[in-house]
């Protein structure tokens, strides 16, 4: 997606732009799933901060709203804890009906202390939108906040976020809910920047959103838009290194489609790398699992929310388990249900359940995904965690796909299928010091996500052209 979004945005410049895909399609981790009249979109099930993809469609072409159609997601997540015995379902984009919502699940007094959580993501956004989020990463050019040493006892650069969520929050359900913030980012919480509390703060303030037909779409329409800017497509094309002479970009080696041994080149004043690394910031250690589920209409499936969370019986200890040196398949994670209410043919309905998992590999910290029997045994515990959380689907399952990190590798090139770090994680400088080269996307200033990606594209489209 940061590719997509800065070469739309430089070939409005009127640039002269080549996307090289080493896949077959464009949006990276963002994309779609289809079967027998289903659709699941992989990678984001939604987002928060339309404003970065509005600014981007409006100074590129046509407005946002007038490629696709975008959707609330109200209420923005049910919360099920003990089994069922405590659920709750927090209202979009207000303080006062997410506060009511956990004085009534959590008792009197969990309210306030969110709030209070809340307003130091207030004051964290308020320095890092402008000292960070804002400002490029350059070599040699350190970002530094106006506000001095006040702006740095706000953003608290030397805590992380459980002491913070924990300073602020006394029932640990709510705690935990707070967590899921930094592992659905790739990050562990107790590792992970205390301005990661910067993300519930977003999604609270501009609402959480999602798009009819799925998210997949913008990845779609972007792409148009290139196309209709004047970007040239080269997909099964792998970058094999990037050239230089005289100490700057002078184009970029290509490995042949299929990723073959013969090379050819293109030349190049500027090049823009979307290319996943795991040096610099904060690299993720954690993957993610989907399991598609394509399922006979239920009768309460109308009344479902788009997104439930289900909370596995010890939250705090699923973080520990997760980032563990020696990783394994987790055993009771919580589980992310994403049911959208347009992705499915009549009398059917679509379900996408995602698990935070360690990342594909042979090394500390990573599962082997491919070793037999693991893809088939990891499939029947999520099934099996649905019942036990009061979801049994296996009566009404038409079929289902898997989708594991090592998936995520083929399809994408990221290593090991990780989640890379939200944006508030930082990465690699957008401009590095050989003239000519930039970078981009999840491992990029500002980090990962839709929103990292979006806002760093903007970044670099500057850069660019101030060169």
């Amino acid at each position: 997606m940061g590719g997509l979004a800065v070469a739309a945005r430089l070939a409005r410049k009127r640039h002269d732009v080549t996307v090289c895909e080493s896949g077959a399609g464009s949006g990276g981790m963002l994309g779609a799933v289809s079967r027998d009249g289903f659709t699941f979109t992989s990678g984001p099930g939604a987002f928060t901060l339309p404003a970065v993809y509005r600014d981007l469609f409006l100074k590129t072409g046509a407005a946002l709203e007038d490629c696709v159609d975008l959707v609330p997601v109200d209420p923005t997540t049910r919360c099920v804890y003990d089994r069922g015995d405590t659920v709750l379902e927090l209202p979009n984009a207000t303080r006062a009906g997410a506060a009511a919502a956990f004085d009534g699940a959590f008792g009197a007094g969990s309210g306030a202390d969110w709030n209070r959580l809340m307003d130091r993501g207030a004051a964290m956004w308020g320095v890092m939108r402008t000292a960070f989020f804002e400002v490029p990463s350059e070599p040699a050019k350190p970002r530094r906040a106006a506000g001095g040493l006040k702006d740095f006892r706000t953003t608290m650069p030397w805590r992380t976020l459980r002491p913070l969520a924990r300073a602020y929050l006394r029932d640990p359900r709510l705690r935990a809910f707070a967590e899921r913030y930094a592992v659905d980012a790739g990050l562990d919480p107790r590792r992970a920047p205390a301005t990661v509390a910067v993300l519930p703060y977003l999604e609270q303030t501009f609402g959480l959103w999602t798009v009819r037909g799925g998210v997949h779409r913008i990845a779609e329409v972007l792409h148009e838009r290139c196309v209709d800017l004047g970007v040239k497509f080269l997909p099964d094309t792998e970058v094999a290194d990037v050239s230089t002479a005289a100490g700057a970009v002078d184009g970029v080696l290509l490995a042949g489609p299929g990723h073959g041994a013969e090379v050819s080149r293109i030349d190049a004043d500027v090049v823009v790398m979307d290319r996943p690394r795991e040096e610099g910031g904060y690299p993720s250690a954690s993957g993610v699992v989907e399991l598609h589920l394509a399922l006979d209409a239920a009768p309460d499936d109308a009344g479902r929310p788009y997104r439930t969370l289900l909370f596995p019986d010890d939250p705090a200890a699923e973080a520990e388990a997760l980032f563990a040196t020696d990783a394994k398949p987790p055993a009771d994670p919580t589980l992310c249900l994403y049911a959208p209410s347009d992705a499915a043919p009549e009398g059917a309905t679509a379900w996408t359940v995602q698990v935070r998992v360690p990342a594909h590999g042979t090394g500390r910290g990573r599962v082997d995904w491919d070793a037999p029997g693991v893809r088939t045994s990891f499939q029947d515990i999520v099934l099996d965690l649905l019942a036990r959380r009061g979801l049994p689907v296996t009566d009404r399952l038409r079929w289902c796909e898997l989708r594991t990190p090592a998936d995520l590798e083929r399809a994408t090139g990221v290593p090991g299928g990780a989640v890379f770090a939200s944006p508030v994680a930082g990465g690699q400088p957008n401009r590095s010091p050989v003239p000519g080269l930039y970078s981009v996307g999840a491992s990029a200033h500002p980090g990962g996500g839709l929103i990292g990606a979006g806002m760093g594209a903007a970044l670099v489209a500057e850069l660019v052209g101030r060169a």
